[in-house]
């Protein structure tokens, strides 16, 4: 698996684009297209699928200008997608609007190699992706390096996004974990950090 991690917009959102067998994955694709797809095409990749972690206007900005028809996340956050107040563009930006065909993942589904799993609390259809074979956690906004998301915002939950973190943190201790913000961190990591004991 390869993976080239672009920093993108004014809230520094981290986008994904995932190499593998199965495709190439584009996650979060937070704004600037051209970028996105200048990244591909200097590598050789062909886009196959794009997937949201959730659907804050600040991780799917560069969506509509991507040349897929559908876009993956779960259905807990159908409405974000286009809804400018619960996505918090209307909030914050422009009004943005998502007109991609959403294709719901459930918790436990394969997808392109990996597993998807269902972590709200930031928003409530939050989704992680992890790849038991090769350890790589892709966390959105679940879990930062010694953070983790909001819950103040609409949709928030405090005790699911406990429930979350604690999920996440009895994968592998050695597993990557690529955050929607911020640099790379470890489980491992993110267990001293939280003081968790299991």
């Amino acid at each position: 698996m390869q993976v080239v991690r672009l920093e993108l917009g004014a809230l520094s959102t981290n986008c994904y684009l995932v190499h593998r067998e199965q495709g190439t994955l584009a996650i979060d694709p937070a704004a600037d297209a051209g970028v996105i797809l200048d990244a591909l095409d200097a590598r050789g990749w062909a886009l196959d699928a794009v997937l949201l972690t959730h659907a804050h206007f600040d991780h799917m900005l560069a969506l509509n200008d991507l040349p897929v028809e559908k876009v993956y996340l779960h259905r807990g956050d159908e409405a974000l997608l286009r809804d400018p107040m619960r996505n918090l563009s209307g909030l914050w930006s422009e009004p943005y609007v998502a007109d991609k065909q959403p294709v719901f993942l459930e918790d436990g589904q394969e997808f392109m190699g990996f597993e998807a799993l269902h972590t709200p609390g930031h928003t409530p259809g939050g989704l992680c992706l992890y790849d038991w074979k090769e350890k790589e956690l892709f966390s959105g906004d679940t879990m930062f390096q010694g953070s983790y998301g909001r819950t103040d915002f609409p949709g928030g939950d405090v005790q699911a996004l406990r429930e979350s973190l604690m999920r996440l943190l009895g994968l592998p201790g050695d597993s990557r974990v690529h955050p929607g913000h911020g640099v790379e961190t470890t489980i491992e990591a993110e267990r001293r950090t939280l003081g968790w004991r299991g």
